[in-house]
């Protein structure tokens, strides 16, 4: 019987004007998104080759990922290029701006975007009258007066339903993996393929927590505009409101010092080292050697930086944490870890630049002359799939697993209390 249902729920989607609006709008979004962050890459892959290390050339710099032509996340601001200043200092690439300026204006279109925001909507617009609107036209009750059960009826509308919905989505984005594929410009290693293959995992699961909760609020509702109005509200309360009002309270429970205040007290440290070496010059030249200073600086902007590092690191984990409660923020960590373009991601590459500027200046203070061969070129690899499903991977699909067994659950329960006269 679940069968006999699922056959009709695919039918009668297939052939509704709703399934060819989304469709059509679906398959727009994408072709869009890939156009567009496939020429953002583009342009990134070639400010890289202008700043890309060479030998004797203290910068650190990596290459784009290729996986952020789905979600950009942070690869933007991890492109920019880290120089070992005088002194030892990190400074990252303050004179490097945007290649696309547009995208500081507008919400970057990615994939991540589509799935979160559009994919997300149109699972609720799919089935937020799935129950209610067939009590309102009286065909539930005719449908239950036969041998179909309750569950056999639920569960065929939800499978057919969900797969009417997400299989016209999946061949969009096969279609757009391929055409990256044959392009000479995007090299996808074995290893990205099953990112990209986890990443349509939890696409599925985020999918299908929206395609539950809309049934959740079709079997706790009796009309299909109250349906609709309650699903809207619970779809900007999630997607929206919980993920920015969490890292709002993260913030209140562990503050940290802005990054201009981390700058200053940098250099405050410069001006009493160089103005203790003025000092001492002047009362026993030589007593302090410029070397010495420098070290002392290159100490305590050390210590300054790791104490800072650690605060901040202990925000951002306390604020996903609290938002991880809302499957979109959940889903937006796996995609941009996945992507190789998240927070963790961008952590890891700051203590890479960290202790390849400990190797070079260290280098350069001990050696009488440092010849151009002599500094290393700095290299970084991001994190592998097993990487990162290790570190919190698991955790955020988890999460989005868990929260859509909870959404249908809630639905199952209220329809065997439904009343469908």
């Amino acid at each position: 019987m679940i069968v006999t249902v699922m056959k009709k729920e695919i039918l009668g989607n297939v052939l509704s004007f709703k399934f060819a609006v989304v469709s059509f709008l679906l398959a727009v979004l994408v072709s869009a998104s890939l156009y567009i962050m496939y020429n953002d890459f583009a342009l990134r892959v070639d400010n890289y080759e202008i700043l890309r290390p060479v030998e004797n050339k203290k910068i650190a710099v990596i290459p784009p990922a290729p996986m952020s032509i789905f979600v950009k996340g942070l690869d933007e601001a991890m492109g920019k290029s880290f120089r070992i200043q005088f002194g030892g200092q990190i400074e990252p690439g303050k004179t490097q701006h945007s290649v696309n300026p547009i995208f500081l204006l507008f919400t970057t279109p990615d994939m991540l975007y589509i799935v979160k925001v559009i994919l997300s909507l149109c699972a609720l617009l799919f089935s937020f009258d799935m129950i209610s609107g067939e009590k309102a036209s009286r065909t539930l009750s005719l449908s239950l007066s036969n041998a179909t059960s309750r569950s056999s009826l639920l569960f065929g509308k939800w499978i057919g339903g969900f797969v009417s919905f997400i299989v016209p989505f999946s061949i969009m984005i096969c279609a757009g993996v391929f055409v990256l594929y044959i392009s000479p410009l995007v090299e996808l290693k074995p290893d990205d393929w099953t990112k990209i293959g986890l990443f349509f995992l939890g696409t599925v699961l985020y999918a299908g927590f929206f395609y539950s909760l809309g049934l959740f609020i079709s079997t706790a509702t009796t009309r299909p505009s109250t349906s609709l109005v309650v699903s809207l509200l619970a779809w900007t309360l999630v997607v929206f409101i919980v993920p920015n009002l969490g890292n709002t309270v993260a913030r209140q429970l562990r503050p940290v010092q802005s990054i201009r205040q981390f700058e200053m007290k940098r250099g405050q440290i410069w001006v009493k080292e160089i103005f203790t070496l003025i000092q001492a010059q002047r009362k026993e030249p030589g007593s302090v050697t410029r070397e010495e200073a420098f070290e002392r600086i290159n100490t305590e902007n050390d210590m300054v930086r790791n104490d800072y590092s650690a605060r901040f690191k202990g925000l951002t984990d306390l604020a996903k944490n609290i938002t991880r409660i809302s499957p979109a923020a959940a889903f937006t960590y796996f995609a941009t870890d996945m992507a190789g373009t998240g927070v963790s991601e961008e952590n890891r590459l700051k203590q890479a630049v960290i202790r390849y500027k400990d190797s070079v200046w260290d280098y350069s203070i001990d050696a009488e002359e440092v010849m151009p061969d002599d500094v290393p070129r700095f290299t970084y690899t991001r994190r592998t799939a097993g990487e990162i499903m290790a570190d919190e991977g698991f955790l955020n699909l988890a999460v989005l697993a868990l929260l859509t067994v909870a959404a249908f659950a809630g639905a199952y329960v209220s329809f065997l209390k439904y009343d469908v006269r």
